[in-house]
């Protein structure tokens, strides 16, 4: 073999070694890359998830007690003033059971959410304790009984709120 033939052959195979380095180096960062993309991406679903959930935890809250609030009304047309002081009692008793779990919920809003939905929980939060105000009125005088509707129906309206608010930041994310 003569000396061409062995320097063609050694550089042959130092560029065969050095293009294999640089395609596995390229790889390598590809890879690297490719994983960082999927777990941000990941990341992100998973945060997005985790709003949803709260936004569906903290809408199942805020109608339960809303189901609550408008069983109340019916009792304002009894006539006996002991039986419809003891029934809204009850109802008043199982409004204030249903308070904790709504907290609950209201604080995670808080912690997981965006500004816009948390604002409209906190305005959710602001309506029922102004519609729970106007029912122990309603429970002394009877005739308190519009201005406790008034504040159910700004109950309502702030529930619809914070469910357009929540589709609005779905849309965002």
């Amino acid at each position: 073999m003569d000396n061409t033939t062995l320097w063609v052959a050694l550089l042959t195979a130092a560029t065969a070694v050095g293009a294999s380095w640089v395609t596995n180096r390229g790889n390598a960062q590809a890879a690297r890359i490719q994983t960082r993309a999927a777990a941000e991406a990941a990341h992100t679903a998973r945060g997005r998830e985790a709003r949803r959930t709260t936004h569906l935890d903290f809408i199942e809250q805020a109608n339960d007690m809303r189901i609550l609030y408008l069983r109340i009304p019916k009792y304002f047309k009894v006539e006996d003033a002991e039986s419809r002081l003891a029934s809204l009692a009850d109802l008043r008793d199982q409004l204030r059971d249903s308070y904790r779990p709504f907290l609950r919920s209201l604080a995670v809003v808080s912690l997981e959410c965006h500004s816009g939905p948390i604002a409209a929980a906190k305005a959710v939060h602001a309506a029922s304790g102004e519609a729970y105000g106007r029912l122990a009125a309603a429970e002394e005088d009877v005739r308190e009984a519009e201005g406790f509707l008034r504040a159910l129906d700004a109950y309502r309206a702030s529930v619809d709120s914070f469910i357009e608010a929540a589709r609005q930041a779905e849309r965002e994310t």
